[in-house]
């Protein structure tokens, strides 16, 4: 189980299809957690985009700077109608992002200490070294859906669908 400070990709490039890495851990994540593919490769910019760059079309040059990274096939979402079950595999992806290739994970569903609203979490491979990661999100900062009974996350360029399957196969716990 590690979790190292790496370099964040992002959107790099418009992609094909799902990342086959990102495929493997979606189905690892189903069969392991029950829980639910919502989807991979889509083409639009981040839900967290400003308005005005939302309603543009993704080849506009405007929305370059806000593409999401599912974009490029490396991202995935899965869903869980539990958000007390959603903290627990986040932390248990978080616990294992470099076996699993992670660039980034999203909860939706977290509430900070303190907060009136769930307005999530998300972790960053580039800041690994500091809160293992991870951000909490206000008002002001976060992924465009408070709340969302879904996790969102990244695989890296590199990732190896083989290598991911093993190592996932090699982790104990149910998140």
């Amino acid at each position: 189980m590690t979790n190292t400070q790496r370099p964040y990709t992002g959107f790099d490039k418009v992609g094909k299809a799902t990342h086959p890495a990102a495929k493997q851990l979606a189905t690892c994540l189903q069969k392991r957690f029950g829980m639910s593919y919502m989807g991979g490769l889509v083409v639009r910019p981040m839900r967290s985009a400003p308005a005005n760059i939302q309603k543009l079309p993704p080849t506009d040059p405007r929305v370059a700077p806000y593409m999401s990274v599912h974009a490029t096939g490396r991202a995935v979402d899965v869903g869980l109608n539990d958000a007390k079950k959603l903290g627990e595999i986040f932390e248990f992806l978080i616990d294992n992002a470099d076996e699993f290739f992670l660039e980034e994970v999203h909860q939706y569903s977290y509430r900070a200490p303190g907060a009136k609203k769930a307005w999530g979490r998300g972790y960053r491979c580039s800041r690994a070294k500091k809160n293992r990661g991870i951000v909490e999100w206000d008002a002001k900062n976060n992924g465009g859906t408070p709340g969302g009974l879904w996790l969102h996350f990244e695989v890296a360029p590199n990732a190896d669908a083989a290598t991911l399957l093993a190592n996932f196969r090699a982790t104990k716990g149910n998140g």
